[in-house]
């Protein structure tokens, strides 16, 4: 004979029940993917550009039926840039039960996502972090752009040979969180094509570039190259117009996105070339679809940030779509597996988790970010 519970004890049963089926069925509903990015202070630009790019995406594969016949759920933090912080926030991702994250856009941020990711295998995909120590001997983080050592010896490559340059002066950020360790490969590059390096100068963040243009005014160099952000990047072709400095190249590395909002002459981005793993002017069908629907939703064109982080989510949905589960291992196994073609070309990883996608040689042309080159080296050996 059974006994009579008591009220509230009937009510807390009743509660517990429908509270795990409702859990349950949430669980059956959706796939939820985190993101962790700069949503605030100096690299917001960056972020933000990533946002919208996997909102679209998000939006695109909801609308053809999600993933595994559920829906895709994104939650997004804001990382803000910080390598302490970003952890904090990757262990809030992992209480909500994310199945992987895509971030962070910057090497240094995205170095200490991963080494948090490591002893857990949670599937990592950066958009932008160009850095190839964000991935060596971590199997379980990815990237959607070209590493630096690639970009390096593809604008040696191209200032040798696409612009006949035959001299150079490197500028070399000193700070902890630089692009200076691109300045090597690229020297090396240049310098196996037959160019000569004057010099290599040394910078500190915050510095405006006048003082070390002006050693070289009466005698300039065929090319200033600096790996840097775009807004230190403005700083550097601003100082370059005003010190005379018109006929000198200035190339820089994939982070000068958002350039052409900081310079204060058009006529300073005459002889300027930085390189992508995305163009908006590209011919290519898919391309200009994602273009289009990009434009429809934002109101504005995309640059490499936006690309690269909804070809992240894409990675993403058709890895756990072959796994055919959301277990780490096995979407891990998928995405390394994959060979996909991409709004940013074909990805298929390598030993070291690493794609060769599309580079584009860009410029700014009467205000407009316009492909120059389009430029694929083959793999080393």
């Amino acid at each position: 004979m059974f006994r009579k519970l008591p009220l509230l004890t009937c009510f807390l049963l009743l509660f517990v029940f429908t509270f795990g089926c409702t859990k349950k069925a949430e669980q059956q509903e959706y796939i939820t993917i985190g993101v962790l990015l700069p949503l605030t202070g100096e690299g917001s630009d960056e972020g933000l550009r990533a946002l919208n790019g996997l909102q679209l995406a998000k939006e695109e594969i909801n609308k053809s039926g999600g993933i595994l016949g559920k829906i895709l759920d994104v939650i997004v933090l804001n990382d803000r840039g910080d390598e302490e912080y970003v952890v904090q926030q990757y262990n809030a991702l992992k209480e909500r039960g994310v199945v992987a994250i895509i971030g962070s856009s910057y090497s240094s941020v995205t170095m200490a996502l991963a080494r948090a990711a490591e002893k857990d295998g949670m599937p990592i995909i950066s958009p932008t972090a160009s850095n190839p120590d964000v991935t060596i001997g971590r199997p379980n983080v990815f990237r959607a752009i070209f590493i630096d050592d690639y970009q390096a010896e593809v604008m040696a490559h191209f200032a040798y040979n696409s612009i006949n340059a035959r001299t150079a002066v490197i500028l070399k950020n000193t700070g902890k969180n630089s692009y200076g360790q691109i300045t090597e490969p690229f020297a090396e590059s240049f310098t196996a094509n037959g160019g000569q390096i004057i010099a290599t100068e040394l910078y500190s963040p915050g510095d405006n570039f006048a003082s070390i243009l002006g050693k070289y005014a009466a005698e300039p160099p065929d090319l200033f190259y600096c790996p840097e952000k775009f807004i230190p990047a403005a700083n550097l072709v601003n100082a370059a117009y005003e010190t005379g400095l018109h006929n000198t190249y200035i190339l820089g590395s994939d982070a000068w996105d958002g350039l052409l909002a900081y310079v204060y002459q058009p006529e300073a981005m005459e002889k300027v070339y930085y390189p992508a793993s995305f163009s908006f002017d590209d011919k290519d069908e898919i391309v200009a679809q994602f273009v289009r629907n990009y434009f429809s939703f934002f109101s504005q064109m995309p640059l490499t940030g936006s690309a690269t982080a909804y070809t992240s989510v894409y990675i993403l949905a058709e890895a756990i779509k072959k796994a055919g589960n959301t277990k780490s291992d096995d979407i891990v196994s998928a995405i390394k597996s994959n060979e996909l073609d991409m709004i940013t070309g074909r990805i298929q990883f390598d030993e070291n988790n690493n794609p060769r996608p599309n580079l584009y040689i860009l410029k700014i042309k009467n205000g407009i970010y316009a492909t120059y080159e389009k430029i694929s080296l083959q793999r080393r050996k």
